[in-house]
């Protein structure tokens, strides 16, 4: 069995040309022109705190006794906590739309 090729091999879509650097550097003046006219916003102090990466944020002990009591077996939960809470947050995104 042969296969002959009929006709040329044509690319999908044509190529597009680059752009040149004076064009991309125009492009970069025109862009730092624009950000100039920005808004200038300040936070307070309790604001620049809480987005601060802190320690605080997890309890490192509380997760290491979870993990530990998961990889041994010996986590117990409370089903009808869990589904009680779900059901309540359900309510509440229906009431919310």
């Amino acid at each position: 069995m042969s296969i002959d090729r009929t006709s040329s091999v044509k690319p999908v879509n044509t190529v597009q040309q680059r752009e040149t650097n004076e064009t991309q550097t125009q492009k970069t003046r025109q862009e730092t022109a624009t950000t100039a006219n920005s808004t200038n916003v300040t936070l307070s102090g309790s604001q620049t705190k809480l987005m601060q990466a802190g320690a605080n944020d997890i309890n490192m002990e509380r997760v290491e006794k979870l993990k530990t009591a998961i990889r041994n077996g010996e986590l117990k939960m409370d089903t009808g906590k869990i589904a009680d809470a779900l059901i309540n947050e359900a309510k509440s995104y229906l009431q919310s739309k």
